[in-house]
């Protein structure tokens, strides 16, 4: 007695993909086929059903029906038949591209956070910073801090022994420099950075990092214990070993192999910009907003604005401080001029909003709250990390600013403007410089951040 053999796991994959085939194509051409064709094509596409059905599946029915169906699409599967599988997955790809781009245009667009000009509310790039008696983390610290924290890891290794020094050029610690494999955007495109030269022992050491990080406090941090490299002492010669100017970082001579600098760089807060709220809803003061740059030179030019040109189109994030009409000022309490406080970073005041103390929300009370301190006592710790708005720009000390409504006579754009402001003003280059946000410049209201895996996550203020 022969015992008929069981399909195997291969042979039923193909005949189910065969199957799938038949029924797609007989649904996309049953009305131009005759009834015959038609009828025959349904059959052999219920045979095959059939015989996957049946437990167990055989090997020579199954053979026998898929071979049966696929001499059918070859007659009459038209372009449907046969697709190779490549082309079906380009397909796929082609439409979840455009479900993307659907997405991101309409309703939410991803953004990285380059800068901390809105901190600590949400963080650029920020430095971990290593003293010399810490170990610098292994290969598998450093993997895990990739993953959870976007941490990537720089070192300054001494090539020789001798004093360290950052080299100025022209007056500048850096320069910008193109960077590609493997330093630029996801290790192969061209990306812009910034190179630093150091000089330990007369032999020149360079370190790049991306344009975006400020590599200077990193070193004012580190070898002057301020934030400002101004704090160093300035090192002039003709030397022909060292030519220019050069800042001396440190009195210790650093010996051949030892680290220098030990630094990591956390990535700025990735998060998602609802796009879709302001399609219903103006803009609002308090929202942290992002909006790109590109019309907002045209738009203050028109108005008249006394500001300073931003001359590029990017995607910036600030919170706004000001909706139409409203009236801003800066108030600089007067002991703020007599009690010592560092004002190399603009002075400090409260920010008003049609004659009201802005309190709304946790960075505006942060900030006036932080002004009121320095005006007390200008040693005091800073634990939350808001400086307290700086009086610069359009909103010098004292100085009314209103923001143009649509239909004011002197506002020939016919556009909403807004006034935007960084948390971290210290640190911010915002509307106090190049003026008001048209209406549709913004994009959308930051809203959830979703990486890296800091006390940040979640959503947003």
């Amino acid at each position: 007695m022969t015992t008929e053999k069981k399909a195997t796991r291969s042979q039923r994959k193909g005949a189910k993909e065969i199957l799938r085939l038949g029924l797609k194509s007989l649904a996309f051409r049953k009305d131009l086929l005759s009834k015959q064709d038609a009828d025959e094509f349904d059959q052999a596409n219920s045979s095959l059903l059939a015989a996957l059905k049946k437990k167990p599946v055989l090997s020579d029915e199954l053979e026998e029906k898929a071979q049966k169906l696929d001499s059918i699409l070859k007659k009459s599967g038209g372009p449907y038949y046969h697709k190779k599988t490549w082309v079906e997955n380009v397909e796929m790809l082609l439409v979840a591209a455009i479900v993307v781009i659907g997405i991101r245009s309409f309703f939410i667009q991803p953004f990285i956070i380059p800068t901390n000009s809105m901190f600590p509310s949400f963080s650029g790039m920020q430095p971990k910073i290593y003293a010399d008696y810490e170990k610098v983390p292994n290969f598998f610290e450093r993997a895990m801090d990739k993953v959870f924290l976007g941490a990537s890891h720089y070192k300054l290794t001494a090539q020789s022994s001798g004093e360290l020094y950052l080299k100025l050029n022209g007056g500048a610690p850096f320069r910008f420099v193109d960077g590609g494999f493997p330093n630029g955007r996801f290790f192969v495109f061209p990306t812009t950075l910034r190179k630093y030269t150091f000089e330990i022992g007369g032999k020149e050491h360079d370190l790049t990092v991306p344009a975006e990080f400020d590599l200077d406090e990193v070193i004012a941090r580190k070898f002057a214990g301020t934030e400002d490299l101004r704090d160093l002492p300035l090192i002039v010669t003709q030397d022909s070993d060292f030519s220019g100017n050069r800042l001396k970082l440190s009195e210790r001579v650093i010996k051949k192999g030892e680290t220098a600098l030990a630094f990591d760089v956390l990535l700025g807060d990735a998060l998602f910009v609802d796009r879709m709220s302001y399609n219903f809803i103006s803009p609002q003061a308090g929202d942290p907003a992002v909006f790109r740059t590109g019309k907002i030179d045209e738009f203050n030019r028109r108005l008249k604005m006394p500001v300073r040109p931003i001359g590029e189109d990017k995607y910036y994030i600030k919170r706004i401080v000001g909706e139409p009409a409203d009236s801003l000022e800066i108030r600089v309490p007067d002991t703020i001029f007599t009690n010592g406080t560092d004002v190399r970073k603009g002075v400090p005041g409260l920010l008003f909003k049609n004659n009201e103390v802005l309190m709304t929300q946790k960075a505006f009370r942060e900030n006036n709250e932080r002004t009121q301190i320095l005006s007390e006592d200008p040693n005091a710790p800073n634990h939350l990390g808001f400086p307290g708005y700086r009086a610069e720009g359009l909103l010098t000390n004292r100085k009314l600013l209103r923001i143009p409504s649509k239909k004011d006579a002197d506002n020939p754009t016919g556009i909403y403007a807004y006034f935007a402001m960084g948390d971290n003003s210290t640190d911010s280059l915002d509307g106090r410089s190049w003026g008001f946000v048209p209406e549709n410049a913004i994009i959308g209201r930051a809203w959830f951040i979703y990486y890296p895996f800091t006390k940040r996550w979640g959503f947003t203020e």
